[in-house]
C-alpha cells in the first residue's frame, strides 16, 4: 500500500510540475469537457460574395458530418467551403483544407481584385502548440498561395478583413491562465499583419501589447481605407470584459484611432463587427453582462456617430446580414437567442428595432454568418454539433 501511495505521490508531483512547466498556450486547447463543446464539431464562418454575384460559404467542420473531439478530447478540424447561388440556395460542402490536428476557427475576405484569404488558429507545425496560418485563393477557390503559410507561430484566435487589394489579419499571441471564461484565462496581446492580393507580406503592428493588458478574441471589419480593430479587454476579479476598439490605415501604415474603450461590462466572445458601404461607418454589435444588446456606428476615423442600448442581445460568433437597399434603408438582421432573429433599421441617426423573428429552437455559438437574398428574405448558415443548418426566413412573415 505504501508503494501504491509513493507511486501515486510521484505521479501526481510529475503531473503539475509538468503543467507548471508546459508552454503557456498548452491551456488554450486544455478543454476538459471538449467533445461537449459544439465548437469541437464546428467553428468559425464566413459567406463572402463572389464577383459574379454568386456567395462562398467557409467554414471549418470536424468531418462532413462532424465528428466532434477525439477520443482523447483534441479537436481536428478541417476547413470546407459550398458555392451558393442566391436564386436557389443550397450548401453542398468540398473540402478545401485538411492537416492534421485543427485549423479552426476559420476566417475569410475578399480583395478587390476577387482574391480570397482564409485564416485559421491551426495545430499544424506548431513549434509553440499553435500557429496563426493563412491560404490565398481565387474566387473559384483555386490556389493562389497554397495551405499552409504562417503569420506568426503561437498565434491564435485571428480573423481577417479586405481593404481593397490588401489583406489585414488581426490575431492574438500568449496566454495568461485564470480567470476569463471558466477560468480557463485569456489571451495576452493581439498584433495585425497586413499582406498584399497575392499573400505576400507588408507589415506587422503591435495593437495592444505588454504585461499591463490582457487582451484576446481580435474581430475585425474593413472599409474603403481603414480597418475597424475590436476586441475584449481582461478585468481582474470580474466575470464581465472591456470592448476596445481601434483604427488603422493599412495602406499608409498609420494608427487613425487610438485605442478607445466601447463597453465595460460586456459578456465574453459576444460581439460583431461589420462594415456599410452605403453609409460608410462601421457596425458594432454586443452583448453586455445583464443581457442588454448594445450597436454602435463608427465612423472611418474611430468617432462614435449613434448607439442603442436597449436591443436584443447578439448571439456569440455571429455575424449581421446586411441589406442596403435601392431606396436608400438600410436594414440589418442578426441572431438573437434563445432563437430568434433581430430586425433593425439603421440610419446615420439612429439604430431602431423593426421586429424579432422565430427561426429556430436554438443558436450555437459556434458560428452563424448572413446575407440578404432580396428586401425581405435573408439568408443564414449556422454551425452547431449536428452540422451546418442553412435558415431563409422572410422578414415578412
Amino acid at each position: 500500500m505504501c508503494n501504491i501511495r509513493l507511486i501515486a505521490l510521484v505521479f501526481i508531483l510529475t503531473v503539475f510540475h509538468g503543467i507548471a512547466m508546459s508552454d503557456e498556450y498548452s491551456f488554450i486547447h486544455q478543454r476538459l469537457n471538449a467533445r461537449y463543446d459544439p465548437r469541437s464539431y464546428q467553428h468559425g464562418i464566413n459567406v463572402l460574395k463572389r464577383p459574379d454575384g454568386r456567395y462562398v460559404l467557409i467554414w471549418a467542420s470536424s468531418g462532413n458530418p462532424p465528428a466532434g473531439a477525439n477520443p482523447d478530447g483534441e479537436w481536428s478540424h478541417d476547413v470546407y467551403y459550398a458555392l451558393i447561388n442566391p436564386a436557389a440556395p443550397s450548401i453542398d460542402p468540398v473540402k478545401l483544407i485538411s492537416a492534421p490536428g485543427a485549423q479552426e476557427p476559420v476566417s475569410a475576405a475578399m480583395t478587390t481584385d476577387g482574391h480570397i484569404m482564409l485564416t485559421m488558429e491551426d495545430a499544424y507545425q506548431a513549434d509553440n502548440e499553435l500557429v496563426q496560418s493563412y491560404a490565398i485563393y481565387d474566387a473559384n477557390m483555386k490556389p493562389v498561395k497554397d495551405y499552409q503559410n504562417i503569420i506568426l507561430d503561437g498565434g491564435h484566435s485571428g480573423h481577417v478583413a479586405a481593404v481593397n487589394t490588401r489583406f489585414v489579419v488581426f490575431y492574438s499571441e500568449g496566454w495568461v491562465n485564470g480567470g476569463g471564461v471558466d477560468k480557463l484565462g485569456s489571451g495576452d496581446n493581439v498584433l495585425l499583419s497586413v499582406y498584399d492580393s497575392q499573400g505576400q507580406f507588408l507589415n506587422r503592428q503591435d495593437v495592444s501589447t505588454g504585461n499591463q493588458t490582457r487582451d484576446w478574441w481580435p474581430l475585425i471589419a474593413g472599409s474603403k481605407n481603414h480597418v475597424l480593430l475590436v476586441w475584449q479587454r481582461f478585468i481582474n476579479n470580474k466575470t464581465v470584459a472591456r470592448l476596445m476598439y481601434k483604427v488603422f490605415d493599412p495602406t499608409r501604415q498609420r494608427w487613425v484611432k487610438q485605442t478607445t474603450e466601447l463597453v465595460d461590462t460586456l459578456k465574453y466572445y459576444t460581439y460583431a463587427v461589420q462594415y456599410i458601404p452605403s453609409l460608410d461607418l462601421f457596425f458594432v454589435a454586443a452583448t453586455d453582462n445583464l443581457g442588454n444588446g448594445l450597436a454602435f456606428l463608427i465612423s472611418n476615423d474611430g468617432t462614435i456617430i449613434t448607439y442603442s442600448t436597449v436591443l436584443p442581445p447578439i448571439v456569440r460568433e455571429a455575424q449581421p446580414a446586411i441589406l442596403e437597399a435601392k431606396s436608400g434603408k438600410v436594414k440589418i438582421a442578426y441572431p438573437t437567442l434563445p432563437g430568434e432573429l433581430a430586425v433593425l433599421s439603421i440610419n446615420r441617426s439612429g439604430i431602431q428595432l423593426i421586429n424579432t423573428i422565430p427561426v429556430l429552437k436554438y443558436w450555437f455559438p459556434s458560428g452563424t454568418d448572413g446575407v440578404f437574398l432580396n428586401d425581405d428574405k435573408v439568408f443564414f448558415a449556422s454551425l452547431s454539433p449536428h452540422g451546418i443548418k442553412q435558415i431563409i426566413v422572410n422578414l415578412k412573415q
